[in-house]
C-alpha cells in the first residue's frame, strides 16, 4: 500500500490503472531467453576523478575527511529524455556509513565528442548539471550516516537513507534503499513525497526481536529497483538472501537463493520471485527492464583488480516465475514444481575486449540505465561504477550498443 505524506500530490498516482502480472507456473519451455545472441559493443566511457566536486554547495570535511560535496559514490543511474541527462544517485557516502554524509543525485551530461578527430572513438565528454540533496518532508536532508539509524527509535520517519535503486516514474523519482529497507518517491528537487509500504517481514533483521532470525541482514537489502515499459510494473530486488534464506557465518549472511519484489502500479498487489545467484561471492547491484517480463540483472562480487571473478550482465526472464511469498524460507531452494527466474549470461564486463580486466578491473560496476538510441538503432545501455569516496578511485561511466534486444 502507498503512504501517503501529507503533501503528496495524489494526482499523480491515481492515474496508475491496476494491472495483475500471473505468476502461476506454466510448463517449461526450451529456448533462449533472447531471440539469437544479442551483439554487445564497448562505445564510450569516461573516468571521473575521485577528487571531483559536485554542486550542492555544501562545504568543510565530513567525520572521515573527506569534503562534503565530494562527488562519487555512483549507485544507480537513469536517463531523461526531456532533458537528455542522466540522474546519478550517490551512496551513503564515504567509509560505509561512517559519515554524516546528506544524500543526494546528480544531473550528468554522457555523450560522444562533437570532434571527430579525437583518437578514441569511446572517450565521450561529460558534465555535471546540477546536485539535489534528498530531502525529509520538514526539510531536513538524509544522512548516510549508520550512527544515525542505530540511534533512530523507530518512531517517525528515520532519518538514515543507504540510496542504491533510482528510477524516474512519472515525472518522480524513484529510489530504493537498504537500511530500511524502503521504496520512497522524491520530486525533482529531492523532496520526499510519498512512500510504498512493503511487508514489515523484510525489516532490517538486526532491529527486530528476537534478531538475526529472519529480515534482512544488513548492506544486503534493496538494492535495484526498475519499473517495466507498459504496465507500469515496479521490481525491487534484494541484493542478496534475508537472514531467513541463508545462513550467518563471521558475521556474514551467505546464500545464493535471493528474492525479487514484483509491485502492481496499485503499489499494493505484490509477489515475490526466487533469483538465484551465481554463488556466494555475488550479489545483485542493479536490475533494469527491457520489456514486461525481461530485465538485465548486474551481478557481482566484491573484489576489485585480479582477485575479481565475477562482474556480469545476466538477461533474466519472470515469465515462467513462481510467487514464493507464501515460503518461510528458501535457504534451500525452492520446492519442486515452483520455478525460479530464468538467467543467460549477456555481458561479461571483464572481457578483456573493454579493457576492465585483470588489474583494472573495478570493483563495484553498480548502475544501469538506458540511454538514447544509437543512430544505428542499436541500444544504448549505460553502466556506472562507483568509486567508494576514495581520492585515488576513479568513477566510471561506460557505454555499450545492443544489437538484439
Amino acid at each position: 500500500m502507498l503512504r501517503l505524506l501529507p503533501y503528496q500530490v495524489v494526482s499523480v498516482l491515481v492515474a496508475w490503472q491496476l494491472t495483475s502480472l500471473a505468476m502461476s507456473p506454466r510448463a517449461e519451455t526450451s529456448g533462449p531467453i533472447a531471440a539469437g545472441k544479442p551483439s554487445v559493443e564497448l562505445v564510450g566511457m569516461v573516468a571521473i576523478p575521485g577528487t571531483q566536486t559536485d554542486r550542492s554547495g555544501l562545504e568543510g570535511k565530513l567525520e572521515t575527511g573527506s569534503p562534503a560535496n565530494a562527488l562519487g559514490g555512483f549507485s544507480a543511474i537513469d536517463y531523461s529524455s526531456e532533458s537528455d541527462e542522466y540522474y546519478v544517485l550517490s551512496d551513503r557516502g564515504p567509509a560505509d556509513g561512517a559519515a554524516s554524509f546528506a544524500c543526494r543525485f546528480h544531473c550528468i551530461t554522457f555523450r560522444p565528442k562533437s570532434d571527430a578527430s579525437v583518437e578514441s572513438k569511446i572517450a565521450w565528454d561529460w558534465n555535471l548539471a546540477s546536485t539535489q540533496l534528498l530531502r525529509t518532508s520538514v526539510e531536513n536532508p538524509f544522512t548516510g550516516s549508520l550512527a544515525a539509524l542505530q540511534a533512530w527509535d523507530g518512531r517517525g520517519d528515520c532519518p538514515s537513507l543507504d540510496p542504491e535503486g533510482l528510477r524516474l516514474v512519472n515525472g518522480l523519482v524513484l529510489i530504493s534503499d537498504e537500511y530500511g529497507p524502503s521504496i520512497r518517491f522524491f520530486d525533482r528537487s529531492g523532496q520526499l513525497k510519498s512512500e510504498v509500504a512493503i511487508s514489515s517481514k523484510f525489516g532490517l533483521s538486526e532491529r527486530k526481536m528476537p534478531a538475526m532470525k529472519e529480515g534482512t541482514f544488513s548492506n544486503r537489502g534493496l538494492e535495484g529497483i526498475c519499473q517495466t515499459p507498459k504496465r507500469g510494473t515496479l521490481v525491487a530486488v534484494f541484493q542478496g538472501p534475508l537472514v531467513q534464506d541463508g545462513r550467518i557465518v563471521k558475521k556474514k549472511c551467505l546464500g545464493i537463493q535471493s528474492r525479487w519484489l514484483v509491485i502492481q502500479r496499485d503499489l499494493k498487489t505484490m509477489s515475490e520471485l526466487n533469483y538465484v545467484l551465481d554463488d556466494e561471492s555475488t550479489g545483485v547491484s542493479e536490475v533494469l527492464a527491457i520489456d514486461e517480463t525481461r530485465f538485465l540483472v548486474l551481478e557481482r562480487d566484491s573484489e576489485s583488480g585480479v582477485d575479481a571473478k565475477i562482474k556480469r550482465i545476466y538477461l533474466a526472464d519472470i515469465t515462467e516465475a513462481t510467487d514464493i511469498s507464501h515460503l518461510d524460507s528458501i535457504a534451500q531452494g525452492i520446492p519442486t514444481g515452483l520455478k525460479p527466474i530464468r538467467k543467460e549470461l549477456l555481458l561479461d564486463l571483464m572481457d578483456p575486449s573493454y579493457g576492465l580486466n585483470g588489474e583494472k578491473t573495478p570493483e563495484k560496476p553498480e548502475g544501469l540505465a538506458w540511454g538514447p538510441s544509437m543512430p544505428d538503432g542499436r541500444r544504448l545501455l549505460v553502466v556506472c561504477f562507483d568509486n567508494d569516496f576514495e581520492e585515488a578511485r576513479q568513477s566510471i561511466l561506460a557505454a555499450f550498443a545492443i544489437q538484439g534486444l
